[in-house]
């Protein structure tokens, strides 16, 4: 069992884990010896990439006994049977990607290890489309809200635009300046959401853009998710003062 000296170091993020997670979906969910050059290629991988501060690491940060331990709590969160304690952070990871689901694991951390690589976490996301999801996840589900926005606004192609918290926004005779207004927006949270892959335009809002930020600085100032009913209440109740 490796040993590690973690402590001090930053919390795994989500994003870590599901890297760690894909790791041992590459091994059938069997155990991993900390010599493996898989565990030492993430070890290096995670040092490498910006996800925290310079400043918030030991020298161990992320080494290659803090990575085995890591997949050691993991394969306890897979096996409740196994001596390790796993966190609730871990456990959600698992929960969320059992083995039926590991090809979109995989899928997901290329493109997580893609998104780090190439603009080293420089992702134009503010901090209040984070909290439910983390900045990496978050990016990826704006990659492809893009493409379902689309979808919803041609559904919409011949009704007027109507945003869901404030009504219709200005008009325009040109089609597609009325729809820069808009933007698609999640019913539910995504990491809490299933058939994530399948998003159907029925769970998607057409909110404008100051709603669509709104509701964003809504859900980091309260912790929790607020829906687009309970956001467009709030809305109206200031309003009304």
């Amino acid at each position: 069992m490796p040993v590690t000296q973690g402590a001090g170091n930053p919390d795994w993020t989500k994003e870590e884990t599901l890297l760690a997670l894909e790791l041992l979906a590459r091994h059938d969910g069997r155990p991993v010896d900390r010599g493996h050059r898989d565990v030492i290629e993430l070890s290096q991988f995670l040092r490498r990439i910006n996800i925290h501060p310079m400043d918030k690491r030991r020298d161990n940060f992320r080494n290659v006994d803090g990575v085995a331990f890591k997949l050691q709590n993991l394969l306890s969160a897979i096996d409740p049977n196994r001596r390790l304690d796993s966190s609730i952070g871990d456990r959600q990871v698992v929960s969320e990607f059992p083995p039926t689901r590991y090809t979109e694991l995989r899928e997901l951390a290329a493109l997580l290890r893609l998104r780090l690589q190439e603009q080293n976490l420089a992702i134009n996301v503010s901090d209040e489309e984070t909290f439910t999801e983390g900045k990496v996840l978050t990016a990826r589900h704006r990659y492809r809200d893009a493409r379902l926005r689309g979808k919803l606004l041609a559904k919409m192609a011949n009704r007027p635009l109507v945003c869901e918290m404030c009504g219709p926004g200005d008009l325009f005779e040109d089609r597609s300046l009325a729809e820069a207004q808009y933007e698609a927006h999640h019913r539910v949270p995504l990491s809490t959401a299933e058939g994530e892959v399948t998003t159907k335009l029925s769970d998607m809002a057409l909110l404008c853009a100051c709603c669509h930020r709104l509701i964003h600085r809504l859900i980091a100032r309260e912790r929790r998710w607020v829906s687009v009913e309970e956001a467009a209440e709030i809305r109206k109740l200031k309003l009304s003062h």
